[in-house]
């Protein structure tokens, strides 16, 4: 008779319901819960997920999934995709709560949540963004309503009493509002001038000077020369990468600042290549051509020197990219949403900044000649600055020893070692005036031992480690970024520092130094109660990125405040611990 009884109230309540006209919360329709429909990437393919993120309206909650009573509707999803097949869904888990009016359990869901189904299969052509998902959902209060079904799509996102969500939609957050191009094409200009102080561009701006220093006193045209070759060698090099972003994006994928850097087959050639060119320095050996090409390269290198400083351009750019400078960060961002033509202006700026130093020495000779007067001085000079780049050498083989482990590590600086020994063999057996095919000989034989043991013992390595789920985040005191948790904090009322970062960016070691490891900072951060929150951006992380995009910024490194309130404060790329102390006042 008692569960009789209880069944009786519910269909009464949803009489009630259907009848009624009272204003009150209790006895009208829920308004629709706030939608959105995202996926896991913006490419989706089989093992991505589709996410539902739910909002519902403050003071109502829905039944889960599954419910405890016969007369109370479960909430379900059904996918609507004529191309694409979905595991089972995946539902937060509910909370239990007694109705003591109808003495049942209640098994419910409020508030923020998020639903999620794995993607099994895509078929071949389909778009995904075509697929819908029926929602049903029963709303209760004081009373349960009639259960409803609702249809959600893509691009119709509606919104409920908590709004703003940092999953992937291509809408993700508030963007800021966007200046100009003109304020965006002067910002990547400074940013790419500020390039030539940053850290990770030292080594090749200490060849820059040793090779100024040697051409002064040369002629106006020559040092005309030299210059615009520098900044053809910037231009070109930027003009290509700008090339492959925007082939990249319309793939579908996306790609961010410094991207080529979390590949370790980069880092490794890096690492190789700037290690046979220091050992050159040191004398060990030349790199040469044969014959009459090595007489015309030289009387050109003599007259103008335009090849090499060409390729000091280039390596200048190689090495830079790994640096966001300030002003720049906010530049690139624009710039990886913006128009093809956009994009590549966007670029130049960058290279011109970057090149600004040398077109001015170059247009502006005399200003070399209170340089000493080259002499025995610039050999000892050469070997000096091969140390710098051993440096560099250190640093790559460090960070591909983070995104490969230890084995990978080893094993490279043993073929590290393999090239030492060639280039001695080289400088033994085929210097300048030997036959030519010497020198070819040996290093021919060293690609076929690199290509081999790459292939062999290093790539298989990276594969498996790429598959697992191993997470970069060391420091227990930040959480591993994830959109979904940061979403969850929020709405919670709890404020968050999203932090990105890339063991390759020397300016983010830089900040984690100077600021986030200074026991002050740590103390403030404590007090405050302000949750840290680390998006690892070493390796491609496609949620990272898109989440800093939608603030406007490329890549790393990226620091933002997400207050109490959601209101979003984007810190500089290069920080202050006074800085992050004002921005933490405003946290709560």
């Amino acid at each position: 008779m008692k569960g009789i009884f209880s069944h009786i109230l519910i269909l009464l309540f949803f009489a009630v319901e259907a009848n009624s006209q009272v204003s009150s919360i209790s006895m009208n329709n829920m308004e629709r819960p706030g939608t959105e429909l995202v996926y896991s990437r913006e490419a989706p393919k089989a093992g991505d997920t589709l996410y539902l993120k739910v909002v519902i309206p403050q003071g109502w909650h829905i039944n889960a999934n599954r419910v405890l009573d016969d007369f109370l509707v479960p909430s379900k999803v059904e996918p609507l995709a004529e191309g694409m097949k979905f595991d089972s869904a995946l539902w937060p888990a509910p909370l239990k709560s007694h109705n003591e009016l109808l003495n049942v359990d209640l098994l419910l869901l409020q508030d923020s949540f998020t639903i999620s189904l794995p993607i099994n299969s895509i078929s071949d052509n389909y778009d995904p963004y075509k697929t819908s998902l029926k929602f049903t959902y029963q709303a209760c209060s004081n009373i349960c309503l009639a259960p409803k079904t609702i249809e959600v799509t893509f691009g119709s996102i509606s919104s409920g009493e908590k709004k703003n969500s940092y999953l992937n939609s291509g809408e993700i957050g508030e963007k800021p509002a966007k200046n100009s191009f003109f304020l965006y094409f002067l910002l990547a200009l400074l940013g790419g001038l500020l390039l030539n102080v940053m850290p990770c561009v030292l080594p090749v701006l200490f060849l820059k000077i040793f090779d100024l220093v040697r051409r002064a006193g040369e002629t106006e045209r020559n040092m005309l020369k030299w210059g615009l070759a520098t900044a053809g060698g910037i231009w070109s090099s930027f003009f290509v990468i700008a090339a492959i972003i925007f082939i990249v994006r319309l793939t579908g994928n996306a790609v961010g600042w410094g991207f080529q850097f979390q590949y370790p087959e980069y880092t490794a050639t890096m690492a190789l290549f700037i290690a046979i060119f220091a050992l050159s320095f040191f004398g060990i050996f030349d790199i040469w051509m044969p014959g009459n090409v090595l007489k015309v390269w030289e009387k050109r290198a003599k007259e103008d020197g335009t090849r090499g400083a060409f390729a000091y351009g280039i390596l200048l750019v190689l090495l830079s990219t790994p640096c966001s400078a300030p002003f720049l960060g906010t530049a690139i961002g624009f710039s990886f949403t913006a128009s093809a033509l956009e994009l590549i202006l966007i670029f130049i700026a960058i290279a011109t900044g970057l090149s600004f130093p040398y077109l001015i020495l170059s247009i502006f000779p005399q200003w070399t000649k209170k340089l000493p007067k080259p002499g025995h001085w610039m050999v000892i000079l050469k070997q000096f600055l091969g140390f710098p780049l051993l440096l560099t050498v250190v640093w790559l083989i460090w960070i591909f020893g983070k995104q490969t482990g230890a084995t990978a590590s080893l094993r490279i600086g043993l073929l590290l070692c393999v090239a030492v020994f060639f280039a001695w063999l080289s400088g033994l057996i085929a210097k300048p005036g030997k036959p030519w095919w010497r020198f070819a000989v040996l290093w021919l034989v060293f690609v076929a031992i690199y290509v081999f043991s790459w292939n062999q013992w290093i790539g298989p390595l990276i594969q498996n480690r790429a598959g697992s789920a191993e997470t970069n985040v060391e420091d227990l005191e930040w959480l591993p970024f994830s959109s979904v948790k940061l979403d969850s904090l929020q709405n919670e009322g709890i404020a968050v520092w999203v932090n990105g970062m890339a063991d390759w960016c020397i300016t983010c070691k830089i900040n984690e130094k100077n600021v986030f490891e200074s026991e002050k900072i740590k103390e403030i951060f404590a007090k405050t109660n302000v949750v840290k929150m680390q998006a690892d951006y070493t390796k491609p992380n496609y949620e990272a990125l898109k989440f800093f995009e939608a603030y406007g910024r490329g890549g790393v490194p990226f620091d933002l405040l997400l207050t109490s309130s959601r209101e979003a404060i984007l810190m500089p790329e290069l920080l202050t611990a006074d800085l992050v102390e004002e921005a933490l006042k405003k946290a709560y």
